[in-house]
């Protein structure tokens, strides 16, 4: 089978899409994977593909054309992506939100996997999130879906972007509430503390409630984390499960209907 204008065409529109992925998605974005592993998955499942994806009925005419192309598959590979990193986020906000109240958040430290500073229980979870997305097939399923999403978005065909706009905003809401229901346990026992501080204040202002209070919060914050790790993990299970049907439905809003 020879080469022609379209395979290298399509070649190119299938890396921008799955670069866009990448550049998203959970485990794939992982600053710790090395540049050069990323750039050979997308020329080797680029290569792969360019057989089994429709073919672009018309190829774009001028330079102009084909960056506006490039573009949009790396649009729509970013949407998928960031569809399937929300709940990741959801995660680290639940466990940035446990080391504020446990008083941790200032003992923060590098994490490699994202560049930026972060405390114990944010970086537990996201662990702990993408060990479990790793053990359900998640990164495999991730990569079927972008195979698939070829089928319901041909390369080069026109999306609707207005709908899966408002779905992701409608997702973003999700990193709220699944953050703060994560994390209510030690809220709450945080506020029990600190009522309780109040009181033995008010009885004995001689003890330096503040001095205390960095010894005993993250201490109990730790018990009730360790009393609560089941609910946690199932939870989370619960959560990352979710995310295949997210982006099922992301790329059914995108679909242009005639």
């Amino acid at each position: 089978m020879f080469i022609t204008m379209v395979h290298v065409t399509t070649f190119f529109l299938i890396a921008a899409r799955l670069i866009g992925l990448i550049f998203w998605a959970p485990f794939f974005s992982d600053k710790q994977i090395f540049a050069m592993a990323k750039v050979a998955l997308v020329i080797w499942a680029s290569a792969l593909l360019i057989f089994v994806v429709p073919m672009p009925t018309q190829l774009p005419g001028t330079n102009m054309t084909f960056f506006l192309a490039l573009l949009m598959e790396f649009m729509i590979g970013m949407m998928l992506g960031f569809a399937a990193s929300i709940m990741v986020i959801a995660i680290e906000f639940a466990g940035s939100l446990m080391d504020t109240q446990a008083g941790l958040s200032v003992a923060s430290m590098l994490d490699p996997s994202t560049g930026r500073n972060a405390a114990l229980f944010e970086r537990m979870l996201k662990n702990v999130a993408i060990l479990i997305f790793i053990i359900i097939d998640g990164h495999h399923m991730i990569l079927s879906i972008f195979q698939q999403s070829f089928l319901v978005l041909p390369v080069g065909a026109p999306i609707n972007m207005l709908e899966p706009i408002e779905f992701l905003l409608t997702l973003g809401k999700e990193i709220f509430r699944i953050g703060v229901r994560l994390a209510a346990p030690i809220i709450l026992v945080v506020f029990i503390v600190d009522f309780a501080f109040g009181l033995l204040n008010r009885v004995a202002e001689q003890i330096n409630i503040f001095q205390l209070g960095f010894q005993i919060k993250p201490t109990v914050s730790l018990i009730i984390i360790l009393a609560i790790t089941p609910a946690l993990v199932y939870s989370i299970l619960n959560i990352m499960e979710g995310v295949m049907k997210q982006l099922l439905e992301l790329l059914s809003l995108m679909q242009v209907t005639i």
